[in-house]
Parts: C-alpha cells; sequence; structure tokens
C-alpha cells in the first residue's frame, strides 16, 4: 500500500524562530498603547466638532469610527506601523510572512471587536500558544513579530485543532518541519 498523500491545499507560508515571536508582556503594552492613542484622537475629533459647530452631531462619531478603523487596519501593518507596534518594536504579517491585506486588518479588528474571546482570554491564550500568538491573530491568519526577524524557514501550512472551555478551535498554521533525529541503534553485546 502507498503511503497518504499529504493535503497541501492551503498553501505554504513562513515561520519564524520561537524568540522572534511576541509575548505577553509586549502584546499588552501594544494593547495598552495604542488603547490610549484611539481614545486621545476620538477625543480631539469630539473636542474639534463641538468647538466648530457647538453641537453634537453624528458626523463627529463616523469620523472618528474612521479614523480608529485606519489606525488599527491600515496602519498597523504599514511600515509607519501604530505608536504600541513601533514602541515595542513589533510588525504584523501575514503566514506567508508579508503585510497583511486590509480586509484581513478588518476582520482581525472585528474579531478583537465582537469574538467570543474577551481579551483577558485571548491574551492568556498567547501563555499557552507554541507561536505565543493569540486566538485572534490565528483565526486571522497573521502573526505578530519583532520588527528586524526573518523567517526562519518556510513550510505547509494546515489547519490545528484545539479544545479548550468545551469549544473546538481550529485554524491554519504553519507547521514547521520536525527536526531529524538520527537515532544510534544500541550496540549488541556478544557473550562468549
Amino acid at each position: 500500500m502507498a503511503g497518504a498523500q499529504r493535503d497541501c491545499s492551503l498553501g505554504e507560508g513562513v515561520y519564524f524562530l520561537p524568540e522572534d515571536y511576541i509575548g505577553f508582556r509586549r502584546r499588552l503594552v501594544i494593547w495598552l498603547v495604542d488603547l490610549m492613542v484611539v481614545c486621545m484622537l476620538l477625543a480631539l475629533i469630539k473636542i474639534v466638532s463641538v468647538s466648530l459647530t457647538d453641537e453634537q452631531d453624528m458626523t463627529s462619531d463616523f469620523v472618528g469610527q474612521f479614523c480608529a478603523w485606519a489606525y488599527l487596519t491600515v496602519l498597523r501593518p504599514s511600515r509607519v506601523r501604530t505608536v504600541g507596534y513601533w514602541v515595542t518594536g513589533a510588525r504584523i504579517v501575514n503566514l506567508q510572512g508579508t503585510r497583511p491585506s486590509v480586509f484581513r486588518m478588518t476582520y482581525r479588528l472585528l474579531l478583537n471587536l465582537y469574538s467570543p474571546f474577551n481579551l483577558l482570554y485571548d491574551l492568556l491564550w498567547v501563555g499557552v500558544d507554541q507561536d505565543r500568538q493569540s486566538l485572534t491573530d490565528r483565526f486571522a491568519g497573521t502573526c505578530v513579530v519583532r520588527r528586524k526577524s526573518q523567517p526562519a524557514g518556510r513550510s505547509e501550512i494546515h489547519l490545528v485543532y484545539y479544545t479548550a472551555l468545551m469549544f473546538i478551535y481550529y485554524y491554519p498554521r504553519v507547521v514547521p518541519p520536525r527536526e531529524i533525529v538520527e537515532v544510534n541503534e544500541p550496540e549488541t553485546i556478544l557473550e562468549t
């Protein structure tokens, strides 16, 4: 019987060295800094709107939401990056090692805002994940790595399954090849 054929339908991606992935503390700093920047941006837009029109209107809310969306989806994967990513020396890439699209980043933002994973659960996942990636990163197909890190290699993308808190999670993940370990056969001792 011939060996089973490997499923390569999800394509190929890149993986990084374990020390290149951003861990819990840096992610917390990113989250706090970017939250402060977005809050200051929204407050500034509201102050300017009220000072110009002397009344509350929905336009400033829409402008504020658009600016927050642009900051968190367009600016974050760009070369400029957000303030949180700049302070921690991080960048975000997709599974192929390139900049994520605006659509993928919007999906990631929606997962952060409306998913069943709250921030605490998402950050705790970073502590137990082999590549220190959050669930929103896993489901969005993104990785947060150090700014100057280079991919360690290329490998196949497979669906990985986890069962946690009575939920079954599966998401695409670049599975690095296993190290080949040479096994020395034990020497046989001949008794004479």
